[in-house]
């Protein structure tokens, strides 16, 4: 095994595997604009992503003049349609990604997906983008019952991957916490959606350019016991 013992290695999806603010800042707007409101910031649609899908549309519409009729259902669902559409319209892997996880594949590592998103968009993005293989865990929003920094979020899909150290990757506050709740290393990918600093956040490792992850997983796994 090069670098190493075989990880079980969990992936959250915006803003660490992919960039996909273009797609969902444009659902967003489009809802707005079906309410016959203006558009929002990038930035200000971003910094609600990350708490699931409906957190995301109440503050959309809170920062765009309020729930109307103080029922979020109706417009859940139709940014939900709006969004899944076409969710790879877009949206595009980080660079380096799909070289590295196939290269962490083939070097017997376990790759999942840990993500708030909804269900059937997460998929058809892993899939529509060729990211699924060679990941082959996931769990997503509408999975359990609980969303991150749950543990059991983390430990549902590493639990798909076998044996072996696990480790979280992400780029968010969340997913440090859900690191943290797992009692697993967490490597923060640095161009992602944070609020935070980064020391703030304390990871354990940063990840800036793909190609370092290989180097940077062996480093946590050595000598390390798997759960």
């Amino acid at each position: 095994m090069k670098g190493g013992p075989a990880a079980r290695l969990i992936f959250d999806l915006d803003g660490t595997l992919i960039d996909s603010a273009p797609t969902i800042c444009a659902a967003g707007n489009a809802l707005l604009a079906e309410l016959g409101r203006p558009p929002l910031e990038a930035g200000t649609i971003m910094s609600l992503v990350g708490k699931g899908v409906g957190n995301l549309v109440a503050g959309m519409l809170r920062e765009g003049g309020g729930v109307p009729g103080g029922e979020l259902a109706p417009h859940l669902a139709r940014y939900r349609a709006i969004y899944e559409a076409d969710p790879c319209a877009g949206t595009e892997p980080y660079p380096g990604v799909r070289e590295t996880l196939a290269a962490l594949a083939e070097d017997g590592h376990g790759l999942g997906v840990c993500t708030q998103k909804p269900d059937p968009s997460a998929l058809r993005i892993l899939r529509g983008l060729g990211l699924m293989p060679p990941i082959t865990g996931f769990t997503g929003g509408e999975t359990l019952d609980v969303l991150k920094p749950d543990a059991r979020m983390f430990w549902h899909c590493a639990g798909q991957l076998g044996e072996g150290p696990a480790i979280m990757i992400g780029d968010s506050e969340i997913d440090a916490a859900t690191a943290r709740a797992a009692e697993v290393p967490f490597v923060l990918h640095v161009p992602g959606y944070r609020k935070a600093s980064v020391a703030e956040i304390a990871p354990d490792a940063c990840l800036e350019d793909y190609g370092a992850l290989p180097a940077i997983v062996a480093r946590l796994v050595n000598g390390r016991s798997p759960r």
